[in-house]
């Protein structure tokens, strides 16, 4: 096929003008991948790259793991399908393993094929529990999915028109460590916006709510971090208003932040657990841990014709099992620790980097113009990130709805560290030429 496209690069044109889907971010220039080895990618012209995006944070596992690839190649000769009415030995497995590792009191688990019907799942469950309910809760810059019910779920879509088929949701504020309201500390911060969420609750809202879904860590709406006394007080709300808390750790379970799950570094306890992404091992892979407590679906509930696809099932037990055995949770520790010690360093030349977040390999910054205004720096932002690529290191940005101006670094947990050092050698340059192009140097 690469030789094909490179003999005719005129089939790239005729396919891109093909596609329904707009490029993502609006990227007309995006790569044509054709491999991809641990940590490294090759375009088809053979260009090499480090990806410190684990493509959507979704290879925790670097791609292309024999063990990975063996289990599925075996399950595709064994059995390729099979409809929900039907268990496999790969999903029964898989599901005990699943509770094994969750944390304490997750015992039951359900799998689907993305993390937006992961927490539709969720969501289902949580009405099917409290059926007199009329409000599902979610917070102000959260991300949930591209679902019709889960674009609702995060925060505004830019352009929206599926207003009309979405479901609505409560939306509830939430603090931000970087950018706490005026006059505040982050904990007073923490603590007003707690105050605010228990009168929303008390005399804002019409009828019960069934559930209270979050991020641990916001992913796609700015990396935002919480605190422990946000966790715990977010905990005493959902028990005193008798609300489901759904834990969305599509993007950071499976070790992401150096622990198996967000919930169990937080010190979380969650009612259900949402999880996708990294579990695949880069197969489609999701679905949710809940307390046996809650009542289980009915027939027809939640029933997909390819929600137990079986080589996902089978690739997602070889990725949790060598994550296991890898001791991956502790390298991403290791990794993240080095990362932000880098990073940190380089805050203090350039003035750029208005804040340096983590934890483990769940990493980024934020640029900012000024670190006395905060005034995010998009432009520069995605400056950094083109000049990167070209220098072959692939790194995130979040250019969706405008929030533009953070540049992450989540690659593979098992990135080497000579390949994680030499990412952020060209990370470094990058802001050097960025900050003298767009005259940020000295600006602090």
């Amino acid at each position: 096929m690469t030789d094909t496209l490179t003999e005719h690069p005129d089939l790239h044109t005729r396919g891109r003008e093909a596609l329904l889907h707009e490029p993502a971010g609006g990227d007309p220039d995006k790569l044509t991948l054709v491999k991809a080895s641990g940590s490294l990618v090759w375009d088809d012209t053979g260009k090499e790259y480090i990806d410190c995006t684990a493509q959507a944070w979704s290879n925790n596992l670097g791609a292309g793991d024999p063990r990975v690839i063996e289990a599925a190649i075996e399950q595709t000769r064994l059995l390729t399908h099979a409809r929900p009415t039907f268990h496999t030995e790969a999903l029964l497995e898989l599901a005990e393993l699943m509770v094994s590792i969750a944390p304490a009191g997750l015992d039951r688990v359900g799998f689907t094929l993305h993390g937006s019907m992961a927490v539709e799942m969720a969501l289902k469950l949580a009405m099917r529990n409290r059926p007199d309910a009329q409000h599902i809760a979610v917070l102000h810059d959260s991300y949930h999915g591209r679902s019709i019910a889960t674009m609702a779920a995060s925060w505004p879509h830019p352009g929206n028109v599926f207003g009309p088929l979405q479901p609505q949701f409560l939306r509830l504020p939430r603090p931000d460590q970087y950018r706490p309201r005026p006059g505040l500390t982050t904990e007073q911060d923490t603590e007003l916006t707690l105050g605010l969420i228990r009168d929303i609750l008390t005399k804002g809202t019409e009828g019960p709510v069934a559930a209270l879904v979050y991020e641990p860590i916001q992913g796609n709406g700015g990396h935002n971090e919480f605190s422990a006394a946000w966790h715990r007080g977010i905990r005493e709300i959902c028990d005193e208003f008798g609300i489901m808390l759904i834990i969305d750790e599509v993007q950071t379970g499976l070790g992401r932040t150096g622990a198996m799950w967000a919930s169990d570094y937080y010190d979380i306890e969650p009612d259900v657990l949402v999880f996708g992404k990294g579990v695949g091992g880069g197969f489609p892979l999701a679905g949710v841990l809940a307390k046996r407590r809650f009542a289980k679906f009915l027939a027809g509930d939640d029933q997909l014709t390819f929600g137990q696809f079986p080589i996902s099932i089978a690739a997602g037990l070889a990725t949790v099992r060598a994550v296991i055995a890898d001791d991956l949770c502790t390298t991403a520790a290791e990794h993240g620790r080095y990362a932000t010690e880098r990073l940190l360093e380089m805050q203090r030349r350039h003035p750029l980097i208005g804040d340096v977040r983590s934890p483990g390999l769940m990493v980024s910054i934020e640029l900012v113009r000024d670190r006395a205004t905060k005034e995010p720096a998009t432009t520069e932002a995605h400056a950094v990130f083109v000049k990167a690529q070209e220098r072959g290191v692939i790194l995130g940005e979040s250019r969706y709805a405008g929030l533009g101006n953070l540049i992450k670094i989540k690659p593979p947990l098992d990135i080497s560290r000579e390949l994680l050092a030499r990412s952020l050698d060209v990370l470094d340059d990058v802001l050097t030429e960025v900050e003298a192009e767009y005259g940020t140097a000295g600006v602090s």
